[in-house]
């Protein structure tokens, strides 16, 4: 994952059908990104809830 965001972020890609091959990658790590996402803001959730105790 952290590999293809630097390809695309660093990167210029011209060609076609590197960069769809690398949107059509990115788009399978959306579920795992929503999971990671959703464990930050538990997180955050928990920590807010123990500080307010």
């Amino acid at each position: 994952m952290r590999r293809l965001r630097n390809q695309m972020v660093h990167e210029y890609i011209e060609d076609l059908s590197i960069l769809s091959n690398a949107l059509n990658l990115a788009h399978a790590f959306v579920p795992e990104l929503l999971a990671a996402a959703a464990r930050c803001v538990q997180e955050v959730e928990r920590i807010r809830a123990n500080r307010a105790a």
